[in-house]
Order: C-alpha cells, then structure tokens, then sequence
C-alpha cells in the first residue's frame, strides 16, 4: 500500500479516480490509509532504560574454544604509563573451577595486533594430586611502573577441586623497562590463613596503599571450614590483602575479614569489587548467596571502609534509586571512574527479567550502570545491557567472569570474557572468548 500511494499521489487524475471508487464502496480514503500504514516497530529496548548515552560498538571473538578447554580470562591492563602498550592474560579452563597454562603477551598497538603468548602459570603433578594456578589479578603502578600480579596456587587431591581447600598467594612483578618478569615468591601471613583471588580488580588508594580484593573460608573452633545446612561450599569471609612500598619492596599484610551471617548469604561474601571514592572511602560491593533459601531474595552487599581496606562497616544489600534493591545472582563484579566523563560506574549480573536471584544464577544480562555517590546506589535508569541471552543461546549461557580496561585513546570500555554455556548447558565448555567495545558518553 505505501507503494501505491506514492504512485497516485505522482498523478492527480489517479488519485482522484482512487478516492471516488473508495466513496463508492462507503469508505473514506483517509481511514483506509491510517488502517494500512505499516506497522511501527519499537526502537529496540524502548521500554527500558536509555543507558545515558552508552553504546556498544562491537562484539567479536577474540579466541576460540579449541576443542577441548574454553579460554577463561586472566587479566587485562595497560603496562606503560604513556605509551599504549597493554598485556593480556588468559589461562584454559580443564573442568570447573580447575585451570591451567595462563600465558601473557603484548600489544604495543592499543590491542590492533599481540605479540606470541607465553606460558607463565602452570600446573605440576605432585604425589597428592596436582598443584594449580587461578585468578591473577594484576595492577600496573603508575609511581614505580611496575606490574604487580597475585596468583592463587592450591592443591588439587587426585586433581579435583577440593572446596575446602587452603590456598597460598604467588607474587609476581613485571618491569616493562627491561621485559623481565621477577622470580615468584609466596607471600606469608604469620599467624593468620592466606586469601585467595577471585574476579579481583586491585587498586592504589590516595595514600599509595595497594588493595588486593581477597576472600577465604571461614572456620570454626577447630579450624573446619564452616558449611551452612551442609552445602557444597564453605561460609565466605572478605579479606582485603594490603601492600604498602618499603625500601623498594612491598610489606604485605592483612585487613580484617568482613562477615554475613549465612542466613543471610549462604555462602558468606566472595568476589568484592573495590573503590576510592571522592571522601576517602573505600565502597566494597560484594558477591552474596542465596543459593541455600532460593525463595528469598539474593543480593549484592555493600560495605565501607574509612581506614583504606584495615575494617569494614556492616554489609547492606546495594541500593538502587527509585525503589527496592535489584536482585543479583552469585557472581563477581567491578566498579571504575571513567576516564571519559569523570563519572563511576558498576559492570555485573542483574536479575531484570521478572525472575529471582538463584545461587549462580542469572549470568544474563551483563549490564553497565551509572552509581550514585552520596547516598551511594545503583542509578535504576542507567542500567545498560552489553550482552544477553539471545534466541540461539542455551538457557544457561553465562555472562559473568569478565576483564576490562579502559582505552586511553578513546574512553571506550572494552571486556573480555567467555560465554560459558552459549552453545549449551550441558556441554558449557564449548564456548569462545569474547571482546566487546562499549562506548561512554
């Protein structure tokens, strides 16, 4: 019909001869048209929130699945303070939660083209079983310009994963100057147990202090893990591990862990995302549980710090504007300032789509929202969906497990991550990993 009109009105003789031979049949030519317009289709996602300007730009796979391990994300981060040299790590996921053969290389192009990987974390078999490295989360100082890495280095009995196991922290300092890596060493932390990393984003404070973002188990009188109505996982506590320069070496200790009851949290508080904001404070959002009272509400936990990461207020669940707090599965998460307009924000998993928090679960969508400083919380309208579940994605596919920077030359954030389960839930290691290029406003 649009066809049709544009040919009759081209004509007057035609249109007229139109509008009469539709009066004849009792219709009115006007009402007729406004019947047949075509149909107006919604802008995509019209009905939820604007984002305030953020874009995707891009989604590409960056490594495939090789036909045995997916890829699992490592780190991601510039190593100069003014040259656009970035270093990428990525390990192989054997089954879950054991990884293997976490290799760096380097792009002195702004991530255009890399340089050959190389392997610098991987398993050894020992009598026991085997001994694995996981999670390294890496900070690049822009004061001493150095790379500073801690690994998790565990036990795993006959190669399996051992939930209550007890773990060690590995360091490793990269100088970009000479291209050397420093001999591995483990940190100690006389008189108490080690943390782990897990989905860590470390930080320097205004101070020069370095936080590292740790959980460990809890234990009770007798040193066992604690297992809340004897679920698979231990009772979570928040440690944050702290470094401060001394002499050109770095004095590590601990903070003080930060508890839930795990009525509360089945699962204690894990994979907190750390923050300075403009007062001094250190806002901590953390992963919580609901995995164990699946009826009732999960949700992310927030705590301050006014002491730079040495103790910890009481953990709420996050807010957000304009009513309740949004439910959040069991999974890790970020907040960053960005570099392009000054403004902080949140990356994770939020449950938008009518359905409860459930342990793990939604990994779907992975969002980007605006926070509000003072009160602190997550601006509702802000929200932002980088990925989702799409109509060929198994009904498990995972969003989660991400690693980010920003890029100096445009602002523009860009993460790398592996969507476990895209192909299908039962077999969730055939999936690739990912680069996204998310533009700011």
């Amino acid at each position: 019909m649009p066809r049709l009109v544009k040919i009759l009105e081209s004509t007057a003789p035609g249109w007229a001869f139109f509008c009469s031979l539709l009066c004849a049949c009792g219709l009115n030519a006007a009402s007729v048209f406004e019947q047949t317009k075509p149909l107006q289709v919604p802008k995509a996602n019209s009905s939820a929130p604007a984002g305030r300007g953020i874009k995707l730009l891009s989604k590409e796979v960056f490594l495939r699945y090789d036909g045995r391990r997916p890829p699992a994300a490592g780190f991601i981060t510039y190593v100069s303070k003014s040259r656009p040299v970035l270093m990428h790590c990525h390990g192989w996921e054997d089954y879950s939660d054991g990884y293997d053969d976490y290799a760096v290389s380097l792009s002195h192009d702004n991530g255009r083209t890399w340089s050959a990987e190389v392997v610098l974390w991987k398993s050894s078999v020992v009598p026991e079983g085997r001994i694995r490295y996981a999670e390294p989360a890496a900070f690049f100082d822009p004061d001493t310009e150095k790379l500073v890495v801690l690994t998790d280095k565990t036990l795993y009995p006959k190669d399996k994963l051992n939930a209550d196991a007890d773990y060690e922290l590995v360091m490793d300092v990269y100088d970009p100057k000479t291209g050397a890596w420093s001999e591995r060493r483990e940190l100690k932390f006389p008189g108490q147990r080690s943390p782990a990393m897990s989905f860590s984003f470390p930080l320097k404070t205004a101070s020069g202090r370095l936080l590292f973002p740790g959980m460990r188990k809890t234990v009770d009188a007798s040193g066992k893990a604690v297992h809340f109505k004897k679920g698979w996982a231990p009772v979570d506590e928040m440690v944050t591990v702290i470094g401060e320069h001394r002499g050109g070496e770095i004095a590590w200790h601990l903070g003080q862990s930060l508890n839930i009851a795990p009525e509360v949290s089945s699962r204690g508080l894990d994979e907190n995302a750390l923050f300075q904001l403009s007062d001094g404070r250190i806002a901590a959002v953390c992963r919580g549980d609901n995995s164990a009272f699946p009826d009732k509400p999960g949700y992310k936990w927030l705590s301050f710090s006014r002491d730079e990461g040495e103790t910890w207020s009481a953990p709420v669940p996050l807010p957000a504007t304009g009513g309740e707090p949004i439910e959040s599965g069991a999974n890790g998460s970020a907040l960053f300032r960005s570099i392009k307009n000054g403004r902080l924000y949140w990356i994770g998993n939020l449950a938008l789509r009518g359905e409860r928090a459930n342990g793990n679960w939604p990994r779907s969508p992975l969002v980007i929202a605006e926070m509000q400083e003072e009160p602190f919380a997550l601006k509702r309208e802000t929200i932002f969906a980088v990925d989702e579940r799409g109509f060929n994605d198994s009904a498990r596919v995972q969003m989660s497990n991400f690693r980010f920077y920003q890029d100096r030359e445009t602002g523009d954030v860009v993460i790398f991550l592996t969507r476990y389960g895209e192909k299908s839930e039962k077999e969730w290691k055939v999936a690739d990993y990912y680069r996204y290029r998310v533009e700011m406003p």
